[in-house]
């Protein structure tokens, strides 16, 4: 089988925001790295992943953090959160080895947490690396009601601790309590997969229709204003997702109102995508698809929650929106404001989604740290990827290397003589340059960057000769071999490289076989020279 790369991602299960967006980066990793498999540690339902996700993933059933205890959309109990802190902290030993153990045996490289500090601690104890992405983290939510109940000082003091361990943090638009150094990226979005019209078509939206989608955050509410939407304007659709927990998984239509059921067929950020207005809760997930699709928002701030703030002042600022109180949702009373809202103009977005630019930053970090290659077929298509360490030694495991021969004007060829600390072949004379393609990265890219590290030398046209498996007890190369000629000032790596020369190739010729070229290069040399009959043959033709 096909090694693939794995990561464990812990994400919090208050509301289905994070988990959203933790689906966002991973699907932008996932489009980076198509050999990558997630193990997800969450107790948010796996339909949610099944229905967001693109790859394959294992699901665990997992409290990862505790959050705030909501008692509807809006509201929450601190009393109830207090109690279930006081059983989720401090961390059982025996549970962090239990999952520290369960992360081991499914070889994850890394540990990413969407605001859980169960993950940091976990990647801790397995000691591996750990990124938070975040907005914002539970100490600083939980300061909010410190004046009000001191129970919760202790907690903030562990959840601090732990976010404090991250070996790397990202914080998503809108950022309510920014870090320094930190990576700051877009709101981070999951992105629609079906033309506008194409949803409307099957919601049964005509043409002259408008939709409003009023969405709760995906969390089950009773709505006592149904009968005025029914009655509001017949050529205005309300789209009601994941509001009533009874419904089958085709919904149901009263006149203009569409419900849809938790799990429907319609992908959250398509609906955003295709509506005029978009009507609900300020949480972060549906502000980020809001934001990216451009539609007008009727926002409802969440009373004494100390994200909302935040939010409410990144869309007056960044976005077209309406404030609606909560009283005023309920009663039905906003709908006085919708014809307002409808007429807000709808935004064009030129900047990335978050998601990009998180998945950019961790796969970057995570090639560098594990000196991830690319595992590929004969004709050099990828088809898994592995730590260096376990490419080297299993012969099975085809990876992609450049070879440059470098040439001055006097046709000799510049051979490097290998540190005696390298493993294979040190203190061996080899080809004038050589190294791994880095995961993600072009041949091209590669064969300049090699030669800047090596040699010091970037010289202009390099000419693609040929490739070729080479394959030993050790490893199994795909190698893309270059030529160039360079007569300029060369500064070799002391730490990889003893000396460098350049050799006439009757000398070559002279030493082969004798132990003092690296087999290799032996290797390379005699296809060299065959590849340069041939070369000359077609010329002549």
């Amino acid at each position: 089988m096909n090694p693939k790369l794995s990561i464990a991602y812990f994400v919090t299960s208050h509301g289905f925001g994070h988990a959203a967006r933790a689906s966002a980066v991973m699907n932008a990793i996932y489009a980076r790295w198509p050999f990558v498999h997630f193990e997800i540690f969450t107790l948010t339902p796996e339909w949610f992943f099944k229905n967001s996700l693109l790859m394959s993933f294992s699901w665990h059933p997992e409290s990862t953090d505790i959050g705030l205890v909501q008692t509807s959309a809006l509201h929450f109990n601190l009393d109830k959160t207090l109690e279930a802190l006081e059983n989720f902290l401090p961390f059982d030993e025996k549970r962090l080895a239990g999952l520290a153990d369960q992360v081991y045996q499914s070889d994850c490289q890394l540990i990413i947490s969407d605001i859980s500090p169960l993950g940091i601690a976990v990647a801790e104890h397995a000691g591996i690396s750990s990124i938070l992405i975040e907005n914002f983290t539970w100490d600083w939510i939980y300061k909010a009601y410190l004046s009000s109940d001191i129970r919760f000082k202790k907690h903030i003091d562990t959840l601090g601790y732990f976010f404090s361990k991250a070996g790397h943090r990202i914080q998503a638009d809108p950022v309510c309590a920014f870090g320094p150094g930190q990576l700051c990226t877009p709101p981070i979005s999951r992105m629609p997969v079906t033309d506008s019209r194409r949803i409307r078509e099957k919601l049964g939206i005509n043409d002259l229709g408008k939709m409003v989608l009023i969405t709760m955050g995906g969390i089950a509410e009773f709505l006592p204003f149904t009968e005025q939407l029914a009655n509001f304007d017949e050529n205005i659709y309300f789209v009601l997702p994941g509001i009533s927990k009874d419904l089958t998984v085709g919904g149901e239509n009263h006149k203009n109102i569409i419900f849809l059921s938790q799990s429907s067929a319609f992908h959250h950020p398509d609906l955003v995508n295709a509506a005029d207005a978009v009507v609900g809760k300020v949480g972060y997930s549906t502000l980020a698809e809001v934001y990216h699709a451009g539609v007008p928002y009727g926002f409802i701030p969440r009373t004494n929650f100390r994200e909302s703030p935040v939010f409410e002042s990144y869309i007056q600022s960044k976005m077209e929106g309406i404030r609606i109180d909560e009283k005023d949702f309920f009663s039905g009373a906003w709908l006085k404001q919708l014809l307002e809202l409808l007429a807000l103009p709808k935004l064009s977005r030129n900047e990335p989604n978050g998601a990009d630019v998180a998945a950019e930053y961790i796969c970057h970090q995570l090639a560098c740290e594990k000196e991830i290659l690319e595992v590929v077929d004969p004709q050099g298509r990828v088809v898994g990827a592995a730590p260096r360490k376990c490419v080297h030694g299993n012969n099975q495991l085809l990876h992609r290397v450049v070879h440059v021969m470098v040439f001055d004007k006097e046709n000799r060829l510049l051979l490097q003589k290998r540190s005696l600390n390298k493993r294979v072949a040190p203190g061996r004379w080899d080809t004038s340059v050589g190294g791994h393609v880095d995961c993600g990265e072009s041949i091209e890219t590669a064969m300049f960057r090699e030669m800047e590290e090596e040699l010091g030398i970037r010289p202009m046209s390099p000419q693609f000769a040929y490739q070729y498996i080479h394959s030993n007890d050790f490893e199994s190369e795909l190698v893309f071999t270059y030529v160039c000629q360079f007569d300029g000032q060369i500064t070799y790596n002391q730490e990889e490289i003893d000396s460098v020369r350049f050799w006439e190739t009757k000398e070559i010729e002279a030493h082969r076989g004798q132990g003092i070229l690296s087999d290799n290069f032996e290797d390379e040399f005699k296809r060299y020279r065959r590849w340069m009959k041939i070369d000359a043959s077609a010329n002549l033709k």
